[in-house]
């Protein structure tokens, strides 16, 4: 330790038991984990992201009084796809954009007049959604294991008797 302590070394099972569960937990909470962003007539909500082909973009949105609303969507190097229409007061209305090629895909979103709120999904493959929280899993498991393992060891050490012999 660096104040000149001295701390036992860290076991391979705990170290793959705090890598697995940080993967498990942390990629549950961020698939699960979705607000709805707020959108004005002055501030619309635009991002963009690097999805694959066959994968998706749906945009879910509301908006608190009779207005137009302004989608667009662009893959790079490809041309833009706008999405204009009138959305009554309260309704709720979804947009798709289906990725045919890998690259970056942009939107956004706006209003002609009050405010909404809109939820964005990025649908990628099963693949890749799943194999953070499989990984975990894994991880912890075989963590679970070793730990079995390193219990059976000491406990076997521990029932050795030895007699020292002048």
């Amino acid at each position: 330790m660096g104040a000149g302590g001295d701390a036992p070394p860290l076991r391979a099972q705990d170290v793959l038991m705090l890598v697995g569960l940080s993967l498990l937990v942390g990629s549950i909470v961020m698939l699960a984990w979705d607000d709805p962003v707020p959108f004005t007539e002055d501030d619309g909500v635009s991002g963009n992201a690097r999805l694959g082909g066959g994968d998706s973009v749906d945009m879910t949105y509301t908006v608190n009084q009779t207005s137009v609303v302004t989608i667009r969507f662009q893959l790079e190097g490809q041309e833009e796809v706008l999405i204009t229409e009138a959305v009554a007061a309260g309704d709720t209305e979804t947009a798709s954009f289906d990725v045919t090629d890998r690259g970056t895909v942009s939107w956004s979103i706006s209003v002609a007049e009050g405010s909404g709120e809109v939820d964005v999904d990025l649908n990628r493959g099963t693949v890749s959604m799943v194999w953070a929280p499989l990984l975990g899993a894994v991880l912890v498991g075989y963590a679970m294991v070793l730990s079995r393992q390193q219990g059976d060891v000491v406990s076997d050490a521990e029932s050795l008797d030895a007699e020292l012999l002048d």
